[in-house]
């Protein structure tokens, strides 16, 4: 079955981006270079993302394409025409995570934070989580986990230090 991941970095109070989104103080960050994000993009083919992170990553590579290996799916109510690289849904996250979950495929991979990690922890559908941590304070921006009516417990499952960027790994702990 396609588990569902989280594969992104955050300050070490807890920010995915500046207020701007900005992300100069993750290129800053001595060894993400040396992260295992081929590691971990080797087990997804989807990934789904909301429009600032779409508009904020494609910023980022220029004339580069996203991801061109994987179905690309951004959720958004103002866009809607796919483009070359990425569709777009005025969908929410919850529902289309399980149609997803129904069709054959690899893993997919949740990009950036905020609603859509919080409505998919809500509905306890977050299986993995490969944070990268980097020794740095923003003080504000967009956090990875904005206050919400939700609780979770995981398991740590693995740590690996890429010179200053710390990453953890969890799963999700099921109950029966």
């Amino acid at each position: 079955m396609r588990r569902i991941q989280f594969y992104g970095a955050m300050s070490l109070d807890g920010y995915l981006a500046t207020s701007d989104d900005d992300l100069q103080w993750l290129f800053d960050t001595v060894g993400g270079e040396q992260a295992n994000t081929a590691e971990f993009l080797a087990q997804v083919d989807t990934s789904i993302m909301g429009r600032h992170t779409y508009e904020a990553t494609k910023k980022l590579l220029g004339t580069e394409p996203l991801y061109p290996e994987f179905k690309n799916i951004v959720l958004s109510s103002s866009r809607t025409v796919a483009t070359r690289d990425a569709s777009f849904a005025d969908q929410d996250v919850v529902s289309l995570i399980e149609e997803l979950k129904k069709q054959s495929g690899k893993n997919i991979w949740i990009v950036g934070g905020g609603k859509i990690v919080t409505d998919l922890i809500k509905a306890d559908l977050i299986d993995d989580w490969w944070i990268q941590i980097a020794p740095v304070l923003l003080g504000q921006g967009k956090r990875l986990f904005p206050t919400g009516d939700y609780a979770s417990r995981y398991e740590l499952v693995g740590m690996k230090q890429f010179n200053q960027l710390a990453e953890v790994r969890y799963q999700r702990i099921k109950s029966d």
